[in-house]
């Protein structure tokens, strides 16, 4: 069965989605953003490589890709969004290889599928599957190189390692977890070795292991040659990647007016938020627990909420960007609520609150290493960003519900493939129906994620 679904699942996905993708297609030349990716990766796809808009503040990734389609002779608007459609297809079948490890056998392959078929239908995600973004081939990349790495296979996950970063440089984040979770879980094997245990009854937070790598030559030396054997590969990326950030002075290419690192802590809710959102299986699973784990640690509770209410006061950052594009959701949450009412952002807190409280509640069954090392990289790929844009949530979320807490499949499970579904026929139903136009445009534009 396993094998079907490794065939039903892509080929099932990109049937039902072709029709909308022609649909989509046929609406519009450029969506927002296509306007430079588009004739950046109609040039690649022609080879013209000495073509590039100063405007475009990511790798050549996305273009790059686009070669694929020159023998065909696929050079066209059409092409290039199927990219994206195909991306999709693979990342299907992505999300039910790495959910059915996560599972570790729990529900069985329909239950890996399920979940798979959920996450890809999570509706930011859906939407952009239908145009010429990176956001889908930068998860393509991304979950790639998890994948591999959960098999240990360390040199092909630091090749689309390597292949996610030229995709979306914030991706070098997601490279580095790789390392630290290698590096922490090969520390803490080599110590189970050591004491002819298990590895699950150590604890990484433990003074005892510490105080036993230090003191221990032999542990230490077995500890620094399998990180190194397994870690070179990683480390092939990341240092030339700093060497790019020191030459370069900043992560972005091109234009970097638009997209100055600014520290924007707040990121952290708008993520809680939408991971509780939209993990509508997780959240109903873990409120109880949160809410109970909230009243247990009362004090801590309290220290934290005062704690974001001054994150929000001190650090609430509005980029130009979402004050002014209304082809964004965004932009009308924040014109009619955020910035409209001053009392909005505090009255939010408690919701944080909670949300943190779901999240942390579901990744309670993950090692230590994940546990320390997925809350540092998000921390470092949403929080110096200044714009509040769904997409860079994509493939954290993506992370985060992949390690969700296995349980039996139930109506929670159908509540959020529902909730994602309808909201996408909500989402295309008023990109299909709601047209304005912009001054120095020719075409209508259109309301997206």
């Amino acid at each position: 069965m396993n094998r079907s679904w490794k065939l039903v699942l892509p080929v099932g996905f990109v049937l039902y989605s072709l029709p909308l993708f022609l649909r989509v297609n046929g609406t519009s030349e450029y969506v927002i953003d296509e306007e430079f990716h588009i004739p950046q990766g109609l040039a690649f796809c022609r080879k013209e490589f000495e073509v590039w808009d100063p405007k475009i503040t990511t790798f050549p990734g996305l273009y790059m890709i686009a070669l694929v389609l020159s023998p065909f002779n696929l050079c066209s608007v059409t092409g290039l969004r199927l990219l994206s459609l195909a991306g999709a297809g693979i990342n299907i079948l992505l999300l039910y290889k790495i959910r059915r490890r996560t599972l570790a056998g729990s529900g069985g392959n329909s239950y890996a599928a399920h979940e798979a078929i959920t996450m890809s239908v999570l509706p930011p995600l859906y939407f952009f599957s239908h145009l010429y973004y990176t956001d889908t081939l930068s998860l393509t990349m991304v979950l790639l190189c998890y994948n591999y790495w959960l098999q240990d296979a360390h040199l092909p996950a630091a090749v689309f390692g390597a292949a996610s970063v030229l995709m979306r440089q914030t991706n070098i984040v997601w490279v580095c977890m790789a390392t630290g979770l290698t590096v922490l879980d090969t520390i803490v094997q080599q110590s189970a070795r050591m004491r002819t245990g298990s590895k699950d009854k150590i604890r990484l937070f433990s003074t005892e292991l510490w105080v036993q790598v230090v003191s221990s030559p032999r542990l230490l030396g077995n500890c620094i040659l399998h990180i190194m054997a397994k870690c070179c590969f990683y480390t092939s990326i990341i240092l030339p990647f700093v060497g790019f950030l020191c030459i370069n002075g900043s992560i972005v290419v091109g234009d970097k007016s638009a997209h100055e690192a600014t520290l924007h802590l707040p990121q952290l809710f708008y993520f809680a938020l939408f991971a509780a959102g939209f993990g509508v299986s997780n959240t109903l699973r873990q409120m109880r627990p949160a809410v109970q784990m909230i009243r247990r640690n009362r004090i801590v509770s309290l220290l934290a909420l005062i704690l974001i209410l001054l994150v929000v006061h001190l650090n609430t950052e509005v980029h130009p960007y979402l004050l002014a594009d209304n082809r964004h959701y965004t932009f009308y949450v924040w014109s009619r609520l955020y910035g409209r009412f001053w009392w909005f952002r505090y009255a939010m807190a408690p919701v944080y609150l909670l949300c943190f409280g779901v999240l942390l509640c579901g990744l309670q069954h993950l090692p230590d290493s994940f546990k320390l090392m997925f809350p540092l990289s998000l921390l470092l790929v949403l929080c110096f960003q200044r714009l509040l844009e769904l997409r860079y949530f994509l493939v954290p979320y993506i992370l985060f519900r992949l390690n969700t807490r296995h349980t039996r499949k139930g109506f929670p499970d159908w509540l959020e493939l529902g909730v994602h579904l309808l909201l996408n026929v909500a989402t295309f139903y008023v990109y299909f129906t709601k047209e304005f136009y912009w001054q120095n445009y020719r075409t209508p534009q259109r309301i997206i994620w």
